[in-house]
C-alpha cells in the first residue's frame, strides 16, 4: 500500500513496489498498471502507473515514479514540494493527492500477482532458449 510522508516542505509518495518492479511491469505487462472503470458499457482508462526520469509526478490521471527510497527496500518514490504558505500539510496532501493515492493503491493490490505471472512466464521463455 502506497503512503505519504511529509518532511519539512516536501511530500514523498512511496509505492509498495520498487522502481524496478514498475519498469518490469511496463515492459512485460503494461495493462496491469492501468486502472479502468465502466462508462457507458465501455472500459475507460482512469489511472495509469509508470516510470519516468526526475522526481516523478502524481495527479488524478496517474503516477510516474522517477526515483527510489534510500533504504534497503528501494521502493519507488515521487517527491513534491509543499507550498511555503501551507498551514496544514496533512490536509494539503490529502486534498492534493488523496484520490490519486487511492487509485494507486488499487493498482498496487494486483501488482504482486502480475509480477509473479511475469516472472513465471519469463522463466518458461528462458528455458526454451539455447545458445549454439
Amino acid at each position: 500500500m502506497a503512503k505519504i510522508t511529509i518532511a519539512g516542505d516536501a511530500m514523498v509518495i512511496t509505492s509498495s513496489m520498487t522502481l524496478e518492479e514498475i519498469k518490469k511491469l511496463e515492459k512485460y505487462s503494461p495493462k496491469s498498471l492501468v486502472l479502468k472503470e465502466k462508462e457507458d458499457s465501455k472500459d475507460v482508462e482512469v489511472f495509469r502507473v509508470g516510470s519516468t526520469d526526475g522526481a516523478g509526478s502524481i495527479n488524478q490521471y496517474g503516477a510516474s515514479f522517477g526515483s527510489a527510497s534510500h533504504d534497503e527496500k528501494a521502493l519507488a518514490t515521487i517527491t513534491m514540494c509543499i507550498p511555503k504558505d501551507t498551514e496544514d500539510a496533512v490536509s494539503y496532501a490529502a486534498d492534493k493527492v488523496g484520490a490519486a493515492l487511492m487509485n494507486l493503491n488499487r493498482i498496487e493490490d494486483g501488482s504482486a500477482l502480475a509480477l509473479r505471472i511475469v516472472d513465471e512466464e519469463r522463466a518458461k521463455v528462458l528455458q526454451n532458449i539455447t545458445v549454439a
